[in-house]
């Protein structure tokens, strides 16, 4: 049975339906010749009224001149109505099969995906760098900042941690790149991309699901400037809300599609996280700060850059066809998250180190809540190394106990953001402190200009700087170390003020995992017991372990390595 009804007339009417929606119908009206003289959206044919956009197209083809009784022509109309229905309906049942076999098929797909990924995460020593070395083929020299947004992401899907992710850079830097790495390596169902979402589009998201973005990661892409920052203002406070408070609940004007407005409840409940790339001269407010880690992408790569496109661009050569291989096997990655996420959904991690995280933080501006943020980063990376740890039963509860490997890798991935993070600075503001420590002195004595004995400028800087920073973001950092205490004012020069250092140090971050103080075993002991303390003290320290090794079973790329 066709979808094509055909009328006394000899013109047809062809019915199709939205796959997406199949209560959504369009009805195509052709003349006798095939050429086309109606198309209209509408439901099922047996609910179509006799005074429908269809019902009038059809009288105006089999009572032109109204010479047909009113009763006469319904009753055609409903006859018509008839053999549409059985039409539609035969084409739902092929739709809904063809659903049916997809939806197998792909269960079938991820079942054996996750198998797969199953056996393959139990038989690594360090989950983390193995990821890690399979992203050296993806990118040149972004490898800790990649497993960086990676590892907060991961933390989101296994243990519901949402902590945004924000990468800075100036147009072309590559912090795109970054997060669209360390995205293809989640589950895409995790994944919510939103560009330039209205408040409008939130209340229609809350309608289908209030819990649409629970234990989502919320994708605005590529926020450039200011314009898209104050269109999307409203939306992405009410997302920051969310993440915050676990819900919301907002009345809003919703069009009623007449031409006036209705008031409605915007209701949401979850914890999103937001993700987003801008530029380093934006401003962030202190509760955007506070919720989010932010990753800048490097400015010295240009040399492994060149020569990893000069690698790639033989099409089907050695490491074009080694890049294959491995893009195939991180196939693997998301699957993995999605078995932990399963395992973690009954058990919890517990971590003893916990006086680590607060020596790492204590001059933290916004400390009580950076302690959960990055107490919940080194227990992700506890989850990620699951089959490396013993599972314990507490009060009848699966516990695991951080150990000092993951603490190990938690110090080795931070280590590039302890300054930025021990003194409350912008990653890229710390890169500027030292570039100005490293070279300032060459600087005074520059015959170049004898402003330069005090000091420098802000255009100064732009003009001498090697970071590749825009003039506006060059202007941001210095202004933001001389409002933390790094540089100081000695001079004008015309209306630009002059800097030069301050005394202000960033306090350097020491921490010694090779012997623990009595006093923090002994709270240990207090609150959860000796049996805890007993395997901390068993726990070994491993030398060279670092989040930046390679494991032995991935080839190492060209680019990184030497020449053959």
């Amino acid at each position: 049975m066709s979808n094509v009804a055909e009328l006394p007339t000899k013109d047809t009417i062809t019915l199709i339906i939205n796959r997406d929606n199949v209560d959504k119908v369009t009805y195509v009206f052709k003349n006798r010749y095939g050429n086309k003289i109606g198309e209209y959206l509408n439901k099922s044919p047996a609910t179509l009224s006799s005074q429908s956009n269809v019902a009038r197209q059809f009288k105006q083809i089999v009572n032109p001149n109204g010479e047909m009784k009113p009763r006469q022509v319904n009753n055609q109309f409903s006859e018509l109505k008839q053999l549409l229905q059985l039409h539609y309906e035969n084409e739902l049942s092929v739709i809904e099969q063809e659903i049916a076999d997809k939806k197998q098929a792909e269960q079938e797909k991820d079942s054996n995906k996750l198998k797969e990924a199953i056996v393959k995460l139990k038989s690594l020593d360090c989950p983390l760098i193995y990821i890690g070395s399979i992203v050296e083929w993806f990118t040149a020299g972004e490898r800790n900042n990649i497993l960086y947004a990676f590892t907060v992401y991961a933390g989101q899907v296994i243990l519901k941690n949402p902590v945004s992710v924000i990468c800075l850079g100036e147009a072309s830097s590559g912090k795109s790149h970054i997060q669209e790495t360390a995205l293809r390596l989640i589950p895409k169902r995790f994944v919510v991309n939103e560009k330039k979402i209205t408040e409008a589009a939130l209340f229609n998201r809350a309608k289908k699901d209030r819990y649409f973005y629970d234990g989502m990661i919320v994708n605005y892409g590529d926020m450039g400037g200011t314009n898209d920052h104050e269109f999307m203002e409203e939306s992405k406070n009410l997302m920051k809300e969310l993440q915050s408070d676990g819900f919301l609940n907002k009345p809003l004007n919703i069009p009623d599609g007449e031409g006036g407005w209705d008031v409605k409840d915007l209701e949401l409940e979850g914890r999103p996280c937001l993700t987003y790339t801008t530029v380093p001269n934006h401003y962030f407010d202190d509760q955007e700060m506070s919720r989010s880690i932010f990753i800048t992408p490097r400015m010295d790569n240009q040399k492994i850059f060149n020569r990893r496109k000069s690698a790639l661009e033989f099409k089907h050569g050695k490491s074009y066809r080694i890049l294959k291989q491995y893009e195939k096997e991180a196939e693997l990655v998301p699957y993995m998250l999605l078995h932990l996420k399963e395992i973690f959904e009954n058990t919890v991690v517990i971590n003893p180190y916990v006086h680590f995280v607060i020596d790492f933080l204590k001059n933290s501006a916004f400390y009580k809540r950076d302690f959960d943020k990055f107490n919940g980063l080194l227990k992700t990376i506890t989850a990620l190394n699951y089959y490396n740890h013993k599972v314990y039963d507490v009060d009848g509860k699966k516990v695991v106990l951080t150990n000092i490997a993951d603490v190990q890798l938690f110090m080795s991935l931070l280590r590039p953001y302890k300054e930025s993070i021990s003194a409350n600075l912008a990653p890229k503001a710390v890169e500027v402190l030292n570039d100005i420590r490293n070279n300032i002195d060459e600087w005074k004595i520059s015959k170049d200009r004898e402003v330069l004995n005090m000091g420098i400028t802000t255009n100064d800087y732009f003009t001498l700087q090697s970071l590749g920073l825009s003039k506006a973001s060059s202007r941001k950092y210095m202004y933001e170390l001389a409002d933390k205490g790094f540089l100081q004012i000695t001079d004008r020069s015309g209306r630009s003020n002059v800097y030069d250092l301050a005394k202000s140090e960033v306090e350097s971050i020491s921490y010694d995992l090779k012997h623990m103080d009595d006093s923090v075993y002994d709270d240990i002991c207090y609150e959860i017991g000796q049996w805890v303390v007993d395997i901390m003290k068993e726990d070994k320290f491993i030398e060279g372990l670092s989040i930046m090794n390679f494991d032995s079973d991935i080839k190492k790329p060209i680019w990184i390595g030497k020449k053959p």
